[in-house]
């Protein structure tokens, strides 16, 4: 009998452990049956963020610096059959390079127009099927037109709009 006894104590069967696992069972159910886990006193609860460390770092660190954004040099337009396509929509005022590319089957040109002031700009001759021809403008702030000028061209399509400033 001695020897039962000193099992049943081995393997957690005592009045006191007992109790104490009937106790965290009930607990268990409960916190299941409700859908939470029921706070324990002396210990925070885990929700919101964790606390800052008190640690210091061993070394120092430059504060990082964002780079300032610059602005595009440059600006891609390709033209196919009664398409033109521009590499952005916006550039800051100043120099830059346009440079046109020619994807479609036929000839086209470029023209960019200040729609503010009327001026044209910038012309291009007619570029062939696969040629890529490049200039240096300056454009002021406002607004500007790229179309291509051949006949029909432009009313079918091979024109955009991009905004300086």
């Amino acid at each position: 009998m001695l020897l039962l006894a000193v099992a049943g104590f081995a393997l957690g069967a005592g009045p006191a452990v007992g109790a104490k696992h009937r106790k965290a069972r009930l607990i268990a159910t409960k916190a299941r049956a409700h859908g939470n886990v029921p706070q324990v006193k002396g210990r925070p609860p885990l929700v919101g963020t964790l606390p800052a460390t008190t640690t210091t770092p061993t070394t120092t660190d430059p504060t990082p610096t964002t780079p300032t954004p610059t602005c595009p040099t440059a600006l891609g337009v390709t033209e196919d059959e009664y398409h033109t396509y521009l590499s952005r929509s916006a550039l800051c005022p100043g120099s830059l390079t346009v440079q046109l590319r020619n994807t479609g089957e036929d000839p086209h040109n470029l023209t960019i127009l200040n729609l503010g002031t009327g001026d044209t700009v910038a012309t291009w001759d007619d570029a062939g099927p696969g040629d890529v021809v490049s200039k240096h403008v300056t454009l002021p702030a406002g607004t500007y037109r790229l179309f291509c000028t051949l006949p029909q061209h432009d009313e079918k399509g091979m024109h955009a709009v991009v905004t300086v400033g």
